[in-house]
This record gives structure tokens, sequence and C-alpha cells, in this order.
């Protein structure tokens, strides 16, 4: 991320271009403030608090600004909301709703954040929400969503406090539950569940979870698809842990290929195991998608029985693996009829991977194939194949790994 912000000023600013960010206290403007001064320096980092009234964790604010050496600001929005809502409310005849005392005070606060920048000059202003905050809509249009780069917004928050760890900043305010500061309530007591509940449900991994607050999670989450797109903002990509399962068709497993039911059982359970432990961001699942007459079919003198053949069933995941919530991306291949294709790149369309782990079937033919096709064309990622998530046509296989660095488990 430090390389990020830096990279990110470099190209929209100068030497001097300062980050400007609103302090609550909290932990996601804390994490922001303390990255961007690893990036940038103290001296070009400014922080600005905007109690509207009084703020009981003003000096949590205060400590954080304190603590990281930057210039500050403490500028009371309180005036200006009074005299908004008098106004709006006498002109229109009609009473503050809750929506109303709830986001007017965060769009004031941006316009706060501007004006501040219009006035001390060559400013870049800062999104400090996360990923989990955007997934439930729990931000104001144009209000704490509006800004000019998010560094937070692929990180849940998990991801926050472990990062204002390794930030050298105190555990007390990393770990402060999160608050809009405005309602006297947790963002967790309004939406009736943790963040880390919601976590769970976006990564696809929430068997712990109560089923009824899972459903009103993903609900919340489709829901709420609109509201991040009118936000299209410069934001920081984590490198990213990625799971490519590997042919795990139907043919394979207890068809025409015939690798064996039991066998396939307990690489499946591996690969469930290895989902709730690793906590991947994406699943790649691979499938042949042969047409009929494919080259490599016995009747085309090919070494093999007619399989995975396009729209049939045999060619079709299995439905387990398919019910992983994860989010996901499918990539054919032995389509051209006149090509035998084991392997593929299984990330032509997978951004900033740092590791990538690789199942299924079968370990010495497909699976090996996709691994060193990969490993070619993504030399910096990590490329290791989970060996209990896969099965093999000859379990006594000795594979070459062709000095590519790929590790076995």
């Amino acid at each position: 991320m430090v390389a990020w912000i830096k990279d990110y000023f470099a190209k929209n600013g100068d030497a001097n271009t300062k980050a400007l960010i609103g302090i609550s206290g909290g932990k996601d403007s804390t994490v922001v403030a303390a990255a961007c001064v690893a990036a940038l320096g103290k001296d070009r980092v400014v922080g600005v608090m905007m109690p509207n009234g009084v703020q009981t964790d003003i000096n949590d604010s205060k400590r954080v600004c304190e603590f990281l050496g930057i210039k500050n600001y403490e500028i009371n929005i309180k005036g200006a909301y009074d005299a908004l809502a008098q106004e709006i409310t006498t002109k229109t005849a009609g009473d503050a709703t809750a929506q109303f005392k709830t986001n007017t005070p965060s769009r004031l606060r941006m316009a706060t954040l501007y004006g501040v920048a219009a006035i001390i000059g060559n400013c870049r202003i800062s999104n400090n929400g996360n990923k989990s905050e955007c997934l439930m809509g729990y931000f104001t249009i144009w209000g704490d969503g509006a800004g000019d780069f998010a560094p937070l917004a692929n990180l849940y928050v998990s991801d926050v406090v472990r990062l204002g760890i390794e930030l050298g900043l105190p555990e007390e305010l990393v770990k402060k539950a999160p608050s809009d500061g405005m309602c006297g309530m947790t963002d967790e007591d309004n939406l009736g569940f943790t963040y880390a509940e919601v976590e769970k449900v976006a990564r696809g991994v929430y068997d712990d979870v109560n089923p009824e607050t899972a459903k009103k999670i993903k609900n919340r989450i489709n829901g709420m698809q609109w509201k991040p797109k009118l936000l299209n903002l410069p934001k920081f990509m984590p490198e990213q842990k990625v799971l490519a399962i590997i042919d795990a068709q139907n043919d394979f497993i207890d068809g025409t290929m015939g690798v064996g039911i039991e066998k396939w059982k307990k690489a499946k359970a591996a690969i469930v195991d290895l989902i709730k432990k690793e906590k991947y961001d994406s699943i790649v699942f691979t499938k042949d998608w042969h047409p009929t007459n494919h080259c490599s079919f016995t009747a085309q003198g090919g070494p093999w029985p007619a399989h995975c053949v396009a729209g049939e069933k045999g060619a079709e995941i299995d439905v387990d693996l398919q019910a992983i919530e994860i989010p996901s991306v499918t990539l054919n291949k032995g389509c051209n009829v006149n090509v035998e294709e084991y392997g593929v790149d299984v990330l032509p369309n997978v951004n900033n991977v740092a590791e990538l782990h690789l199942v299924g079937l079968c370990y010495d033919y497909c699976v090996q194939s996709c691994a060193k096709e990969t490993a070619k064309t993504h030399p910096d990622t990590r490329i290791v194949v989970k060996k209990a998530g896969t099965v093999a046509i000859d379990d006594n296989a000795k594979i070459d790994w062709e000095g590519l660095g790929i590790e076995v488990e």
C-alpha cells in the first residue's frame, strides 16, 4: 500500500503535493494517515478533525495527529449544519429526518475537506472507506464516500486492523469499534451483524454464521451493488491469493475417465479444508470443453475415450464446488478440435496475484500442465500444487517441473 500511495502521488501531483485526511479517531482514517506518512513523510500529510458540536472521542483524533506528528486543523461544522438545517426545514416546511441528520454532516465534512484543500493548495483528499463498509453500502454518497484516492477500498476490516498493527499504530486505536460518529451507535449495532460475519459471507466461507444472518448479509450485499459503482476512485489492490481448481468435472470423477469417486471424495474434502483455512480472494475453475470429434478421442486416433463434451453433463463441474460462493471465473480449454490442450495459463484475467494454489484433476496431466503454463507466464507469482487436493491417473507418476520454481505440498 505504501508503494501504491507513492506511485499515486507521483502520477497525480508533484514533490510537494499533500495528502489531506479527515481524522475521525477511528481505525480507517488512522491507518490511512499512517500509511500516507510512511509513503510521503509527515510534512506532506495533513489531518482535519471535524466535530459536529461536541465529539465525545475527539481526543482519539488528536492523539492520532500527535502520534504521527502531522499538521492538523480542528474545524467544527456545527454552525454550518445548524444553519443549513434551519434554512432547509424552513423553506420545505418539513422536519429534519434521521437520514438528513446522518448524511448531511458527512457531506459537510467532505465539503470542508475540499474547502481546506482549496485554501492550503496542492492536496489530494483520501477516501477512508474499507471493503466491508463498501459491501454494506455503509457510507454516504458524496460524503465519506467521496475523495480523490481510496487506499482501503479493497481491504476488509480485519485487513485494516492487521495493516494498522504492521504500521506500528497503538492497538486501542486500530481495534476501536467502528462508528459513524453521528448516531451514537456502532456500525455493527446499526447493521445487526458484525463485520467479521460480513467478511466470511463475502469470502464464501461462512459455515459458522447463523443462516438467517448470512441470508440478511447476502441480501444487503446484492441490494447495495449499485452504490459503490457511483464512486469510481483510484483504489489500492492488495496482492491476491487465488485457488485454481483444475477440471473437477463429472467425467473425470465418476464416468468416462474413471479416476474414482472415493479418491475424489478425499481430494474434495482437502479442497474444502483449504478454502476454509487459506482465505482465497478468488477461484479459477478450468474445464475441458471438447467438441464431439476432438483429436484426443480414440475415435479420432487419440489416447482417451470421449469425455467432457461441450454442453453435456459430463463436462460440468462438481456441483458441491459450484456452490462455493467465493468470486470465481471459469476457463474452458480443449475447445479447438485439432489441439490436445492439457494445460493453460489460469491467470489471464486476474491481476496482482502473489500466490496461486492448484488442486483438482488430474495431478499427472492437467494440474501439472496448468501449473507449468502459469509459471512461465507469471514468474513472480508463487505457485504451489496442494497435492492432497488432487487425484492422479498414475499415483506413481514422477513430474519434471522444468526448473520453474513450482512447489508441491
